[in-house]
Order: structure tokens, then sequence, then C-alpha cells
């Protein structure tokens, strides 16, 4: 049964994760608006504003993500709910004015983020009174991008997991909601690690608009360390390399973790190995 008590608003990019969220929530709530920026329409806005290193990393990881068969195996992990998208409003920037018209019309009580640029002040003014994010990294330690990876690749083992966190003007410094923890196998990649922890994120978050639903406020904290903010070209091939060496060499190797939270979820996993060609 769908709830209709909150109106729901949706702004992310399109890519397997990001179109689950969008069909799942909208199985479940009233959703009344989806906005998508499209990972491509990203890099080449780095292009564009002629940021050439940001645009030249950004290629160099989704032709690795491409060549190792990263993207595939996301798609496959994430294929088990309907591909409907409803009803979307597809920009090329999140920030798109058209945007701002969107969420006003549509006066949402949640916007949910996942994925997206950040949001400018202008967004964040018309998105309401609770904006939330799914952050694919451990916060406030991991922030901004391919957080599974150097978490994995420094050996952080107890700080791998998504961030539900809310939304303020900073890059993932907003208040902490949860942190959710997946668990841990040794033969586990980064790839495999972020798709679990996002998939079980998408689903507490769902709990806990299901809770708002009910009157129940989210709860929150605030931290007051910053962390390490991470760029698309702070990992470089160099990286890349190392850590494949590490891995065969047995010099990297992951501890064996439960996550009693992913077993409450376990019924939304699907049966796929955590064996992938890439990092």
């Amino acid at each position: 049964m769908i709830s209709m008590s909150k109106r729901i608003a949706i702004l992310c990019s399109d890519d397997a994760h990001h179109k689950y969220l969008i069909s799942y929530f909208r199985s479940k709530f009233n959703v009344l608006s989806v906005v998508i920026e499209p990972g491509k329409k990203q890099r080449e806005r780095s292009l564009k504003n002629r940021r050439y290193k940001d645009y030249a990393y950004s290629q160099y990881h989704y032709l690795r993500r491409s060549l190792l068969g990263l993207n595939a195996y996301r798609r496959a992990y994430f294929h088990n709910h309907s591909p409907e998208l409803g009803e979307v409003t597809y920009v090329d920037s999140i920030n798109d004015p058209k945007v701002e018209t969107v969420l006003s019309n549509a006066n949402p009580d949640v916007t949910v983020v996942m994925g997206t640029s950040i949001l400018s002040k202008k967004i964040l003014k018309v998105a309401g009174p609770n904006i939330i994010n799914v952050h694919g990294g451990y916060l406030p330690y991991y922030r901004g991008n391919h957080c599974f990876f150097f978490a994995v690749y420094e050996r952080a083992f107890d700080r791998i997991g998504s961030t539900i966190h809310f939304v303020d003007e900073g890059i993932d410094t907003g208040q902490i909601i949860e942190i959710v923890e997946p668990s841990i196998y040794p033969d586990d990649k980064p790839e495999s690690l972020y798709c679990r922890a996002e998939l079980i994120a998408i689903h507490r978050l769902a709990e806990l608009i299901e809770q708002f639903n009910q009157g129940v406020n989210f709860p929150s904290f605030r931290t007051m360390e910053q962390g390490t903010l991470y760029r698309t070209r702070d990992r470089k091939p160099v990286h890349d390399i190392q850590f494949w060496w590490w891995r065969k060499t047995g010099k990297l190797m992951l501890p064996y973790r439960k996550s009693s939270i992913e077993e409450r979820f376990s019924r939304f996993l699907p049966e796929i190995s955590g064996r992938i060609g890439g990092n």
C-alpha cells in the first residue's frame, strides 16, 4: 500500500542504483517529482567549463568501469526491481532553473538526493525542510567520490559504509541521520561493498520515511570532524595498479565482518557473487 501522507521528490543521476531508488520509492510513497541529471551530462559539464583534468579523470574512470565489467556488475546487482521510472524530468544540470520550478510545484516534505552534482542555494531553498542524501561513504571521514575504494585502500575497514544525511551547502557535511555498514567478506571488492551498502541504505531510508509518515522525526547528529574530501581526479591509475598488486600478492586482506542491519534487509539482496574483475 502506498503511503500518501508525505510528499516526496527525488533528485538523482541515471545509474542502476538511482533507477532502483526511483522505482522502489514510487512503489511505496507519494513521489510527486523525479529529476535526473545523467552522469554523461555531469562529465560533459567539466569539459564545457574547461576543467580538463576533471574531465580526463571522469573519462578514465568511466572507461575503467566499462572495461572491467563494473558497470555490468552494478546493473546486475540492482536488476531485481521494476525498471519503470514513471514521469521523469531530465536536465543537463541539477541546478537548472527548470528544477526550481519542478520542486516549487511539488512542495516536497522530503527531497531525496543521490548521485547528483552539488545543489545550489536556490535549489536548496525550494527543496523543502528535509533534504536527505544517500552518500556512498562513511561520513565524516570519507566525503566526495570513490569513498569505498579509499577506505579499503587505506585499510580503514571500520569506516566502510554508506551514510544517510541531511544536505547543507557543503559537500557531505550535513547532519548525519544514520551510517549503514555492510557485511565484509574476504573476496569483496570496493564495488561489491558499495552496491551492498547502497541497496541497504535505500531500504533503511524507506523505513525512516515510513516512520516520518507516522510522526517520528528523522534522527540526526552533527560531528565536528570534517574528514577527507576525495575528488574524482584524486583516484589515479597508480592507485588502481597499487591496489591490484596488493590484492594479488595478499598484502591487502579484507577482514570478515557480519552486519546486523544487512541481515534485516537480506530479502532484498540479490543472488550475485562478490567476485568481480576490477576494483
